[in-house]
């Protein structure tokens, strides 16, 4: 019997889980895998681009057949080559590639971190706004309970004509209505952990309520911004792509063939049957009406373009992180005024209470001070989250990892 009470409890706290948990798991969606797998093609790319370093090795097998050859000219012929080539010197157009690789790497990479954070940013938003609907939900409870009691205190009151039936009346059609908003809450709560299990892929049954801790805001070090900027050096790189240097090539090749059915007129086979051959190529473009070099022109207006770009995001993103901190102090005093405000509502309501139970006060004036105090024990716990989210925003903002603002459990 104790062993499975403690089997139960030890499965009670793995399935009760909270952000500690949460954001690792967040790290393995879909969508950050997506974006892992493009940053592993990128890396295929450099090395295939580096083997344009090397030679090549080429085959070929070869048959011939003419119906009508002259007489000196075989029939059939049927034989394999051999041959490899080198590019000496191609205008430094891999070099270009190569640095153009390099930089989309950097670029990747960058983006892979980013879209971590924007993981772990809608996954924190997640977790708070199922706080916010739990908190609306416990709020409609106490009240559908507070107004269970009264209409059964209320039910013996008026059986023993102690008590008017219009108030019980107020007090059933009142509790009938936290019923109905009990139950759309519950979905809305629904709602939220579904989704929270869909950002994790983690099953989501309890949570635990934990705090941020309030980011350092020093310096802007976003993620996006470094992947934009590499982007640029990658465009940048491209340029070298387009060039009017030369082009030197060396190729060797060996041949093998058999000649048929041709008159030697009784002489030596005239075709050889092996064949050595070196090749060195020298090219270049000496005119073409200035399409290299408008090739060129177009990929440095694409660099200039992407650099205005990232001038007006840097620019946007700073202006993100200043609202962010303004948005920080205003929630933490939002938090303070609507703690103050449930305080106060607590208070008065039971002042009215038991001025309503006396016969003092009307239920009208009841219902509404209890709906008063429901509604200010929600807007607490939102002002709650709201501040938790303010933290993530910032830290989002100014690029500071968001696993950072888990505290340590006291």
């Amino acid at each position: 019997m104790r062993y499975t009470a403690l089997l139960l409890l030890t499965a009670q706290s793995l399935m009760c889980a909270d952000l500690a948990s949460l954001l690792p798991s967040a790290k393995t969606n879909l969508q950050i895998e997506s974006v892992r797998l493009e940053a592993q093609k990128t890396k295929e790319q450099l090395e295939q681009a580096k083997t344009a370093y090397y030679p090549t090795l080429n085959a070929t097998v070869l048959y011939q057949r003419k119906d009508k050859a002259t007489a000196f000219e075989p029939k059939t012929i049927h034989g394999l080559e051999l041959g490899t080539q080198v590019n000496i010197f191609d205008g430094f157009r891999r070099e270009s590639t190569l640095d153009a690789i390099h930089s989309a790497i950097d670029s990747a990479e960058h983006s892979l971190a980013q879209k971590e954070q924007d993981v772990l940013l809608d996954t924190i938003t997640a977790y708070y706004t199922y706080f916010n609907a739990k908190a609306e939900l416990d709020a409609i409870s106490d009240k559908k309970t507070e107004l269970s009691a009264q209409v059964e205190r209320f039910s013996i009151l008026v059986k023993n004509d102690l008590a008017t039936d219009d108030i019980l009346k107020s007090l059933i059609a009142s509790k009938l209505q936290s019923e109905y908003d009990e139950q759309n809450q519950k979905i809305i709560l629904e709602r939220s952990r579904k989704n929270l299990e869909l950002l994790t892929g983690q099953s989501v049954q309890s949570l635990e309520y934990r705090e941020l801790s309030v980011p350092a805001t020093t310096q802007i070090k976003r993620n996006d911004l470094k992947a934009d900027q590499s982007a640029i050096e990658t465009l940048s790189h491209s340029e070298g792509l387009y060039t009017y240097l030369p082009t030197l090539t060396i190729a060797a090749k060996h041949r093998t063939f058999d000649y048929n059915d041709y008159d030697t007129m009784n002489g030596a086979n005239i075709q050889p049957e092996n064949q050595n051959e070196i090749i060195a190529s020298l090219s270049m473009t000496l005119f073409d009406m200035g399409s290299i070099a408008k090739e060129r022109e177009q990929a440095r207006l694409s660099t200039l373009k992407a650099q205005k770009l990232i001038e007006y995001k840097t620019k946007s993103i700073r202006n993100e992180a200043d609202i962010a901190l303004m948005s920080l102090d205003a929630s933490q005093n939002a938090y303070k005024a609507a703690r103050a405000e449930e305080e106060s509502r607590n208070v008065a309501f039971v002042y009215i209470k038991k001025r309503f139970e006396a016969g003092l006060v009307n239920s009208t004036n009841y219902l509404s001070e209890l709906s008063d105090l429901s509604a200010s024990r929600a807007r607490a716990q939102n002002a709650r989250n709201a501040l938790q989210i303010a933290k993530a925003n910032l830290a989002y903002a100014y690029g500071t990892d968001l696993m950072s603002l888990l505290k340590e459990k006291k």
